[in-house]
C-alpha cells in the first residue's frame, strides 16, 4: 500500500538500494509485491514497494519507499511481523533510515506473553531511553493497515464503520501513541466503477482518505483530499522513473 496518512508516508522507505530485494521467507506466500508512486498537489513526491506475505503462523510486511527531500532521495527500510490472525497481534517491528548525516533504527519486540511492546531507539551511536507500551486486545501496528483491510475485506460494508487501533510505531520517541479509526464502504464513484474496484472511506486519527481496493483487498489508489494527495498502484518501471 501505502499511505495511511502524511506521517505514514514520511517514514515507510528502504535504507539502501541493496537491501531492495530481501529474500523472500522459504515456504512463504507471496499476498502481493506492488508498487505505488505518491504525487502531492500533482508533483511526484516519492514512491514505494510494499510486499505482504504468509508465513506458516506468521505475516509479514516489507515497504521499500523513496522520498524527494529537496535536491535529495532519502531512503528508509521498514519491515514488521504479526500473528496470521484477523486481529494480526504485533510481533515485532524494524525501522531502518539516515536523518541528518546518522543512522535511525527502531526496533520494536512483544514480550511477557504477548503483554508488552517493547521499542528501543537509537540515533548514531547514541541509545534513547527503551520504550513501553501495554497490549490491548484488537490493537495492530499501523503497518499492518493493508494486511488488516486484506483479511477483513469482507466486512467491510456500507452500513456502519468497522472500528480499528493502531500504535503508531514509527513516531515512537518519547512516547508510544495509540490513534484509531474506522473503515466504511462509500458509493462507487467514476474511478471505482472503471477500475471494478470498491471506494473506502478510512478516517484515522482524524484525517480522511479514500482507498480503491480490487477484489483482494489490495490498495490500487489511496486519495487524502485534505492534502491534495494521492497514491497510484502502478509498475516497478514507472515507478523508478517518477523521480
Amino acid at each position: 500500500m501505502y499511505e495511511l496518512f502524511k506521517k505514514r508516508w514520511i517514514r515507510t522507505s528502504i535504507f539502501a538500494t541493496q537491501l531492495l530485494l530481501l529474500p523472500l521467507t522459504s515456504g512463504a506466500q507471496v499476498l502481493w509485491d506492488n508498487w505505488y508512486v505518491v504525487k502531492t498537489n500533482g508533483a511526484t513526491e516519492g514512491y514505494y514497494n510494499e510486499r505482504a506475505e504468509i508465513s506458516g503462523t506468521k505475516a509479514k510486511i516489507r515497504v521499500n519507499t523513496w522520498l524527494r527531500e529537496g535536491t535529495r532521495i532519502r531512503s528508509e527500510n521498514l519491515g514488521a511481523t504479526a500473528k496470521n490472525l484477523p486481529t494480526l497481534d504485533p510481533l515485532n517491528y524494524n525501522f531502518r533510515t539516515q536523518e541528518i548525516g546518522m543512522e535511525k533504527t527502531i526496533d520494536g519486540t512483544v514480550s511477557e506473553n504477548g503483554k508488552v511492546f517493547s521499542f528501543k531507539i537509537k540515533k548514531g551511536p547514541r541509545t534513547l531511553n527503551p520504550l513501553r507500551a501495554q497490549m490491548v486486545p484488537k490493537i495492530i501496528l499501523s503497518s499492518f493497515f493493508p494486511l488488516w483491510v486484506h483479511k477483513n475485506y469482507k466486512k467491510i460494508s456500507p452500513v456502519q464503520p468497522r472500528e480499528f487501533m493502531t500504535i503508531k510505531e514509527y513516531d515512537v520517541e518519547n512516547q508510544v501513541p495509540v490513534a484509531k479509526g474506522d473503515v466504511f464502504e462509500m458509493q462507487p464513484d467514476e474511478f471505482s466503477s472503471k477500475t471494478k474496484t470498491r471506494k473506502i472511506r478510512v478516517k484515522y486519527d482524524n484525517v480522511v482518505n479514500f482507498w480503491y481496493i480490487d477484489s483482494r483487498g489490495e490498495a490500487i489508489r489511496i486519495h487524502v483530499p485534505s492534502m491534495n494527495r494521492d497514491t497510484r498502484k502502478t509498475t516497478r518501471e514507472e515507478a523508478e522513473k517518477s523521480l
